[in-house]
């Protein structure tokens, strides 16, 4: 047992309390829970203060970190933009140059070739409805829409001028290089103009160009167009007439060995497309092609020759 005396300065009053072993030992302990439950609360605070601390400085160190990546991105952005700019403007020079080019094309120019006197050249391509095609946008900043739209209308002028041009009988008619890799030699065995028939011996006019090749070899529309003809006819033979509608041409394939299969009037061939194979048909001293080029609006025949840009005879008897 545990006796506690409490007096009083004031009224001189005493006060004694007995208390016992264990509630004292009750006492003692719940007094000393407290005091480490304050000293937990206050370092549990402390903790969570601490901690609460270093999220926010995580998270601020973070933030900077990404603030930085992202100005680092935002430089390396601007820098490919630039970049890009610079590329855009090379394209717009680079159409520009093109335009001029084909500025020049499609108002004619020189072919290169010379005429004798009588003779008619090929007519140029007209494609006068798309040279006002490419708008004029220098004016503008330039950005990926206004170069977009920019190349779609040079596409568009140089799809229109190609077009044009495949009208054109501009190419040798016969297939010399085979799938076998094999290639043919031609020459050509008498010209347009004033000959000697190598059979009549008469002088008379050559209406078109003999070119001499193996027979068999595959015959090509020289433009895109419609087939008119087919058909053997007196000495010509065996004949293809193909009327080309853009360029207003005709051209003629005699002599023919055969037909492609399949090939008719009223049909659309396109240039390169087999119509026939080299023979000896019709009045002929060997097999070769007699290919003719009528101008249907002048209503005579011109000299292919002058239409012929992709071949020079490889072999000359």
């Amino acid at each position: 047992m545990y006796t506690f005396i409490i007096m009083s300065s004031h009224k001189n009053s005493v006060r004694q309390y007995v208390i016992g072993r264990g509630r004292l030992l009750l006492l003692s302990c719940l007094i000393l829970g407290l005091f480490f439950a304050a000293i937990g609360g206050f370092s549990y605070g402390l903790f969570q203060k601490r901690q609460r601390v270093s999220t926010e400085n995580e998270l601020q160190t973070r933030m900077e970190k990404e603030i930085q990546q992202l100005t680092q991105a935002k430089r390396q952005v601007e820098s490919e933009l630039a970049a890009v700019n610079a590329e855009m403007n090379d394209i717009r020079q680079m159409a520009k140059k093109i335009q001029e080019a084909l500025g020049i094309l499609g108002q004619g120019g020189d072919p290169n070739i010379t005429s004798a006197p009588g003779e008619s050249e090929p007519q140029q391509p007209d494609i006068s409805a798309f040279t006002g095609a490419v708008p004029d946008t220098d004016d503008q900043q330039l950005t990926p829409s206004i170069l977009k739209k920019e190349l779609r209308a040079l596409y568009d002028y140089i799809n229109a001028y190609q077009k044009q041009l495949l009208g054109y009988p501009l190419i040798l008619p016969v297939k010399l290089q085979q799938e076998n890799g094999e290639r043919h030699t031609f020459w050509y065995s008498s010209q347009f103009g004033w000959r000697n028939h190598p059979l009549t011996k008469n002088r008379e006019f050559h209406h078109g160009l003999d070119i001499k090749t193996r027979a068999g070899v595959p015959v090509i529309a020289a433009a895109d167009g419609t087939v008119v003809q087919v058909e053997e006819s007196g000495f010509l033979g065996n004949t293809i007439e193909i009327v080309h509608e853009v360029s207003e041409y005709k051209t003629l394939y005699a002599h023919l060995q055969g037909y492609a299969e399949g090939l008719k009037a009223n049909q659309k061939v396109v240039r390169g497309q087999i119509i026939g194979y080299v023979g000896n048909t019709g009045r002929s001293t060997g097999a070769h092609l007699h290919y003719g080029i009528y101008n249907t609006n002048k209503e005579k025949w011109v000299n292919p020759t002058l239409f012929i840009f992709d071949q020079d005879p490889m072999f000359s008897p």
